[in-house]
């Protein structure tokens, strides 16, 4: 899928923690920098940058849910690391030592509560609350709306122009993120329900022809499902 940054923007955990990760990240590698540390303390931070990257890009991509697992491995490899270094220079009277320590804990925090977020399945109570923070959750609204400039006052929504055939070859399935109660005036919308798989005809566009499990055709807002 297509790297879209306000994903992570528009998330304020996502957003958090990915900023904390790379104050942490700096912070640490500026100290190892400034104490000449030299050894397996590089591998760490090497590991941990394209650790960050990889969350990152995920998130972006909107393919986290692919490979958290693979995440969690790889984040629980380096909080054990990391908490080693934390124990090594953490007291000692060496300020760019100490700054390599903090920069440790900081990271630890950010991966110890990753592991968490990432091993959440999406109904608990985590995953909950971290999704409610989303400022560019799918709405109804925002499924219709255009390119064309935003106005005030009464909003008169568009019908869709999708073609419903009942012919058409379902190349695709998809997982429906959110729930949609479909518009009363449009006979070929379908309501979703979260989790709910449908086969799709086509990707592209902002609306979908879907069929569900009973048999029912119709379209669906494309930014309420996900391709499985």
């Amino acid at each position: 899928m297509a790297f879209n940054f306000g994903l992570v923007a528009g998330n304020p955990f996502y957003l958090a923690t990915l900023g904390l990760a790379l104050i942490g990240w700096i912070i640490t590698f500026a100290g190892s920098i400034a104490a000449r540390l030299k050894g397996v303390i590089w591998f760490y931070i090497i590991y941990e940058l394209f650790l960050i990257i990889g969350v990152l890009l995920s998130i972006s991509t909107d393919t986290l849910r692919h490979y958290r697992f693979a995440f969690i491995g790889f984040l629980s490899v380096g909080v054990v690391w990391f908490t080693n270094t934390i124990d090594a220079f953490l007291g000692l009277p060496t300020p760019e030592l100490q700054a390599v320590a903090a920069g440790s804990i900081f990271l630890c925090i950010v991966m110890i509560v990753w592991i968490i977020s990432f091993g959440s399945e999406d109904n608990s109570f985590i995953s909950k609350i971290i999704n409610s923070w989303a400022l560019n959750k799918p709405n109804a609204i925002v499924g219709r709306t255009t390119d064309g400039p935003i106005t005030l006052g009464p909003v008169q929504e568009q019908l869709n122009t999708v073609v419903v055939s009942p012919n058409a070859d379902y190349a695709y399935k998809a997982s429906a993120l959110y729930d949609y109660e479909a518009n009363p005036e449009d006979q070929n919308e379908l309501s979703l329900v979260k989790g709910e798989i449908l086969d799709i005809v086509d990707n592209k566009g902002k609306w979908w022809q879907a069929k569900k499990a009973d048999g029912t055709i119709g379209i669906a807002p494309s930014n309420y499902l996900q391709i499985i």
